[in-house]
C-alpha cells in the first residue's frame, strides 16, 4: 500500500496523513493537496469570491488576474490590501466603477486606505475603553414627602354667616 500521494497542484509527492482533501465551493471532484497548496487555493478563491462581490460579476477575468500579479510582483501587496484597497474605494469613497481591473490599487490609494483604517481603529478603541470605563454612581437623597393634613370644610360653617 502507497504510503504518499501526489499533490493535484504541485505535483509533489506527500505522506497521506499531510495532504488535504478539498472540494471548491463551485466544483463536484475533491483534489488531494499539500498544505501549502492548500492555503494558495483558499486565499485565491477568497480573493476571488470578494472581487466578485465587488464588482458583482461570476467570475473574475484574466485582466483581474493579471493585474493581480503585476501588482502583487511589482509592489509586494497581499491579496488582503488589495480587496481592503478595493473596499475602501468603491465603498467608504464611492469611486464609480469604470471597468473591472485592479488599476486604481496604486500606492497613493493603498496609503489612503492604510490612513483610513487607521483612524477607524483608533475610533473603535476610544469607543471599546468608553464602554469599559467604570461609571461613578452618584446617589442623590431623596426628601421624603410628608402627608399634608387635609383640611376639612364644612359646607354648613359658611351658610350661617
Amino acid at each position: 500500500m502507497k504510503l504518499t500521494r501526489k499533490c493535484a497542484i504541485c505535483k509533489e509527492d506527500c505522506r497521506k496523513e499531510e495532504m488535504i482533501q478539498y472540494t471548491s465551493y463551485s466544483g463536484k471532484t475533491s483534489h488531494w493537496l499539500c498544505r501549502d497548496c492548500y492555503t494558495q487555493k483558499i486565499n485565491r478563491e477568497a480573493f476571488s469570491n470578494k472581487v466578485c462581490q465587488i464588482f458583482q460579476i461570476k467570475t473574475p477575468g484574466p485582466r483581474i488576474w493579471a493585474d493581480r500579479k503585476k501588482i502583487q510582483e511589482k509592489y509586494g501587496y497581499t491579496d488582503q490590501i488589495i480587496i481592503d484597497c478595493l473596499d475602501y474605494l468603491y465603498k467608504v469613497q464611492n469611486t464609480k466603477i469604470l471597468s473591472e481591473s485592479l488599476c486604481l490599487v496604486t500606492p497613493t490609494n493603498v496609503e489612503k486606505m492604510l490612513q483610513y483604517k487607521k483612524t477607524q481603529l483608533a475610533k473603535a478603541q476610544l469607543l471599546a475603553a468608553a464602554a469599559n470605563q467604570e461609571i461613578k454612581e452618584h446617589i442623590v437623597p431623596i426628601k421624603e414627602i410628608e402627608e399634608r393634613k387635609k383640611e376639612i370644610l364644612n359646607p354648613d360653617d359658611f351658610l350661617d354667616e
